[in-house]
């Protein structure tokens, strides 16, 4: 048996059938080896792709944005380049996330690039999983809005990044009135609702760019960011009293929950996470115990 066409048979077969995607081009990008897995992943047959660029392959963006530099960047340095990005192809049109290799194929006798081995890997849905599991993370089960933790990772990279006065922003330390009676009396399942329906309300009267979440029990706290002007504290603070003068209607009963609210300002009153969240929520059960003596 020819040896060469032997071991040529079993590489053929292994990189044709591998989960990996195999590709060569040379120095004008043009494609002198796809491997079968390679062509079917991008919805093209080899005979499609021998000859051809990648430019012809790919969308523009893909191809512009992210392949074409990489792939000069390999050629100017002479040296193996690795990276990660989503990567659409022209037949698909399906963004996948690709880790890709980009390998010099250096000739032994004259030291010069003349092509480079493409090694492709599809990652898709381990960073779909990535993704979802950051979300998982960062939001609360319960109202489907960010959590304690998400909103402390927020404040610590404010108040790490702001050092000009005119960086300033807000929190304001809300507190549902009457809660934890109706949560008593009526039981989880009717305050768990009357959470989330508390979520959806605040979540319509804040700013797209201010962060809401929920700290833990009935306390939420909104983060407003940036504070260009106090008047927006206001502004936010009766519309959401507003929206909870009205009753919550849950399994046919109406329950009257309303809500109390502190405020502390960064840099004016504090320039920590700690005492930010402090100084609101003091402030929070001053208003709450003035209604009450009321």
């Amino acid at each position: 048996m020819d040896t060469h066409r032997f071991y040529s048979e079993i590489f053929k077969t292994v990189l044709d059938n591998s989960l990996d995607l195999f590709a060569y081009i040379d120095l004008d990008q043009k494609y002198q080896y796809v491997s079968e897995s390679y062509a079917e992943f991008y919805d093209f047959k080899v005979s499609d792709l021998i000859g051809n660029t990648p430019e012809q392959v790919f969308d523009k963006s893909s191809y512009e944005d992210v392949i074409k530099p990489q792939v000069l960047n390999c050629l100017n340095k002479k040296a193996a380049i690795h990276y990660e990005s989503w990567i659409t192809a022209q037949n698909s049109q399906q963004p996948r996330y690709l880790y890709v290799s980009y390998l010099p194929h250096i000739d032994s006798n004259t030291n010069e690039i003349v092509g480079i081995i493409v090694i492709s890997k599809d990652i898709t849905e381990f960073k779909r999983a990535e993704g979802l599991l950051a979300k998982t993370a960062n939001t609360d089960a319960l109202t489907n809005i960010h959590n304690r933790l998400y909103l402390e990772k927020k404040l610590e990279q404010l108040t790490k990044q702001n050092s000009r006065e005119s960086d300033r922003f807000a929190l304001l330390f809300c507190d549902l009135d009457g809660f934890k009676h109706v949560n008593d009396k009526f039981g989880h399942a009717i305050g768990d609702k009357i959470l989330y329906q508390a979520a959806r309300r605040l979540s319509k009267n804040t700013r797209k760019e201010d962060t809401l979440a929920r700290y833990g029990g009935d306390e939420f706290i909104i983060l407003v960011s940036p504070l260009s002007n106090d008047e927006v504290i206001k502004t936010i603070k009766e519309k959401v009293e507003r929206s909870f003068s009205q009753p919550f209607e849950v399994a046919g009963n109406s329950f009257k929950v309303g809500i109390s609210i502190g405020v502390s300002i960064y840099p004016d009153e504090a320039t920590n996470t700690a005492d930010m969240i402090h100084k609101a929520d003091q402030r929070m059960y001053f208003n709450k115990n003035k209604k009450v003596s009321h």
